[in-house]
């Protein structure tokens, strides 16, 4: 029990110091009210799309990609719905899946590489808004990045009264 006391303690020390090591910006999104941190030193920020919904991150090398959304839920699709078609583009069972009442997390291998997705969901009135966070990198990186995606995630939020 206490070596692995010890050995929690120090991955937690291991993770620390790696989260600290990078240089960590805060993304907001003003049209659907979200916002996310990102490791600036390691993702480039790519200009928004037309309809400004979020954006896309890239590593220099190309070898990690991040994409940030928001959504109206147009085709009036539950989240456990939306979770189900998710979980169908994993190549294998994720490793990892959770399904709240207003969000889920699936991660996994997608076509060899690692792949995280976390999915919110704002219901407002009639009409719901979906939050997504993604990101991908190659197995390889896993050490790296898995301290990185978890503080980015534990980061993801929307604004609950966007109107206040």
């Amino acid at each position: 029990m206490k070596n692995l006391i010890l050995l929690s303690g120090i991955l937690l020390i291991i993770t620390a110091f790696i989260s600290a090591q990078e240089k960590f910006d805060t993304y907001t999104n003003e049209r659907f009210f979200f916002s996310i941190d990102y490791p600036a030193d390691l993702l480039k920020i790519l200009p928004p799309p037309d309809n400004d919904d979020g954006r896309t991150f890239r590593s220099a090398d190309k070898q990690v990609k991040m994409q940030v959304w928001g959504e109206y839920n147009a085709e009036s699709r539950t989240l456990q719905e939306r979770y189900e078609r998710d979980l169908k583009g994993f190549t294998e069972k994720p490793t990892y899946m959770v399904s709240k009442r207003d969000w889920y997390v699936l991660s996994g291998l997608k076509e060899g590489r690692i792949f995280y997705e976390k999915v919110l969901v704002r219901r407002r009135g009639d009409t719901d808004i979906f939050f997504t966070f993604t990101i991908e990198y190659p197995t390889s990186q896993k050490t790296k990045f898995d301290p990185i995606v978890k503080r980015m995630a534990d980061s993801f939020k929307f604004d609950p009264n966007p109107d206040a």
